[in-house]
């Protein structure tokens, strides 16, 4: 499913500004491939296409993580050991798992767990499915996002409040029990 943007006379989803410290070439709400995303942050160039299947890129360089997710897995598509529980809670909050060898107490759950004082950014990338008609689908950038809370050693399990209300039709198409 493509999303687009409602009219640009829409409150809900107005341009905004991303609430960034540093500049980097991302828009709310639109598409990008993994390649892309870490072109942005200057991890993957025209030669060097930068991390594979990954689902959290660590930009160190500027306290930022980026979440790629995708809602609805098949087995047929991920393993077992990456079928994570990530799935939109309401419009505004997502439940997210970290990865199987993440635990609280490793320095990157650390800086997922305590973003805020450390600095940290983590920002938000979802894609309802991994391939549609056998092309793989980009993820659409959902911006900022803040911790609300977290349990488990290992995966964490995380709920997330985006700073930016998820698109209606992205809700739908994704919510658990539809």
């Amino acid at each position: 499913m493509t999303y687009s943007l409602p009219p640009s006379n829409s409150s809900l989803h107005s341009p905004a500004p991303l609430e960034l410290p540093y500049s980097v070439p991302l828009e709310l709400y639109v598409q990008y491939g993994i390649r892309e995303v870490q072109a942005a942050f200057g991890r993957a160039t025209l030669e060097s296409s930068g991390q594979t299947g990954v689902g959290v890129m660590h930009f160190a360089g500027q306290k930022t993580y980026a979440l790629l997710v995708t809602f609805q897995k098949t087995e047929k598509e991920f393993s077992l050991s990456t079928m994570y529980a990530d799935y939109p809670i309401s419009r505004e909050l997502l439940h997210w798992e970290s990865q199987a060898n993440t635990a609280q107490h490793h320095t990157d759950g650390q800086n997922l767990i305590h973003h805020q004082g450390r600095g940290y950014k983590i920002l938000f990338f979802a894609c309802g499915q991994k391939k549609r008609n056998g092309v793989t689908v980009p993820f659409t950038y959902l911006g900022p996002v803040d911790r609300v809370s977290y349990e488990s050693e290992r995966s964490i399990k995380m709920v997330w409040r985006l700073r930016h209300a998820m698109p209606v039709e992205m809700f739908e198409d994704n919510r658990r029990g539809r």
